[in-house]
């Protein structure tokens, strides 16, 4: 059973946040504002307003000890007249805003709810808000000058034994917390660190680092995936490097050979006979550089399509029987016999690429068989489909040849001589084509048994 990295990080991140954010902060402010806050202001009106009374007693002179103590009592207090003459006491407001307009209406006698209307905050709740507008404010009279009055507790004083307490209390889950992240994120990284360092191995082409991960989890998953793929991608620069090699000898053989006959042409002792016999040579060096730089252009045309485009209804027993035709001379020449049982349906192709195919399979079928061999050809419909198969007679292919047949430039012909022509391209191209019909092929041979290639195309 996969252990999900996704369950296992969402069931630590609503622990954290459990015991870090909600418990400490968002129960804490719910519960301020909906069951704290009102009883709150209330209570901090009343001690105003006996504050208020107390003070109203005294004359003026009087008025600013006894202000001093009761800030030193543990409240934070404002108190500006009517003159706009204001003055703090007690313990310092983070935040001294409050509009004119409401202080004069506290001084013409109305009640200031600062507490209870202080707006909601997140993670900071209203009780511990240190701003004078979250306050209360009443009217006071002082030797006949009218003043108003904000008072609030001082938290720092009342609540500053407690405040390090769970001060100390929210550091330590804060502390832990971010260890049991350090302890799982390295857990998390260390498998993909090692990972980057394989991949930059691999952008120097090499593939031997080992990947010694072994999880159950997506990290796991991950590590299989990247195996995989470093061994497809080994397997492909393998390949390319081969690509380039066979590309790279192929040009250059018939280009020699172009320059080695043309300077013999130049020798001014040349018979008849032997400057023919050379021209014919180049002409088929030529011939040959033609065919491979088509077939070329061909494969990396084909590459680029991802949708067959110009379909049409094609009769594909004409196209073979064309392909025959074509293809008589050379029966002749090796003196073969060729036999077709042509029945199936037509279907929606692209016409050239399709003729190409037939082309491509009736060329193989010819260079690799011996004088005198038989070829046989046969479509019939199958199902929802079509089946092209064409029999010869040839040299055939073992398991292994059969195993790189369609890939690009292989030949069984490893010396690559002039004996068997071509450019290992041909089946490469086929699949390709095949298989942006949507259809698949199967191989029947063995070492001097012969080959059946059969092509099965969908009909629409």
């Amino acid at each position: 059973m996969t252990h999900s990295l996704y369950v296992k990080f969402i069931w630590f991140t609503l622990l954290t946040m459990l015991i870090s954010s909600v418990t400490s902060f968002y129960v804490m402010n719910t519960y301020y504002h909906q069951f704290v806050k009102e009883d709150n202001d209330a209570k901090n009106v009343a001690i105003a307003t006996e504050m208020a009374t107390y003070l109203e007693g005294l004359d003026s002179s009087q008025l600013s000890p006894a202000l001093d103590m009761l800030g030193a009592s543990g409240y934070q207090l404002y108190i500006e007249d009517e003159k706009g003459i204001g003055l703090f006491y007690g313990g310092a407001y983070r935040e001294k805003i409050l509009s004119e307009d409401l202080i004069s209406t506290v001084i013409a006698g109305d009640v200031y709810h600062g507490m209870l209307n202080f707006p909601r905050k997140t993670f900071v709740t209203g009780f511990f808000a240190n701003e004078l507008r979250n306050s209360v404010g009443v009217p006071l009279t002082v030797d006949g000058i009218e003043h108003a009055l904000f008072i609030r507790p001082n938290i720092d004083m009342l609540f500053g034994e407690l405040r390090l307490l769970f001060g100390g209390l929210a550091i330590g889950l804060m502390l832990l917390s971010i260890l049991g992240m350090i302890l799982v994120a390295k857990k998390l990284i260390d498998p993909i660190t090692h990972l980057t360092n394989v991949t930059k191995k691999m952008a120097i082409e090499s593939f031997d680092e080992p990947i010694n991960i072994h999880r159950k989890d997506e990290i796991g998953q991950l590590a299989e995936s990247f195996q995989l793929m470093r061994g497809q991608l080994k397997e492909l620069l393998k390949k390319r490097k081969e690509f380039v090699n066979n590309v790279s000898h192929d040009i250059q053989s018939p280009l020699h050979n172009i320059q080695s006959y043309l300077t013999l042409l130049d020798q001014p002792d040349l018979s008849k006979k032997q400057q023919t016999a050379y021209r014919n040579i180049v002409h088929l060096e030529t011939t040959r550089l033609s065919q491979l730089t088509k077939q070329l252009l061909s494969l990396t045309t084909l590459d680029e399509v991802t949708k067959l485009q110009d379909l049409e209804p094609l009769s594909i027993n004409t196209q073979w029987l064309e392909t025959i035709k074509r293809f008589r001379w050379k029966l002749e020449e090796k003196e073969m016999g060729l036999s077709h049982s042509l029945k199936a349906d037509n279907i929606m192709g692209n016409a050239p690429l399709l003729q190409t195919v037939w082309e491509n399979l009736l060329s193989n079928a010819i260079k690799y068989s011996e004088k005198n061999g038989n070829i046989y050809i046969e479509t019939y419909n199958d199902d929802n489909q079509i089946t092209i198969s064409i029999h010869d007679e040839g040299i055939g292919m073992s398991e292994e040849q059969l195993n790189q047949a369609f890939d690009r430039f292989y030949r069984v012909d490893k010396a690559r001589s002039r004996k068997t022509e071509g450019t290992g391209l041909g089946l490469a191209i086929v699949k390709n084509i095949i298989h942006l019909h949507k259809g698949s092929i199967t191989v029947k041979t063995g070492l001097q048994e012969g080959t059946t290639i059969s092509i099965h195309l969908p009909k629409e």
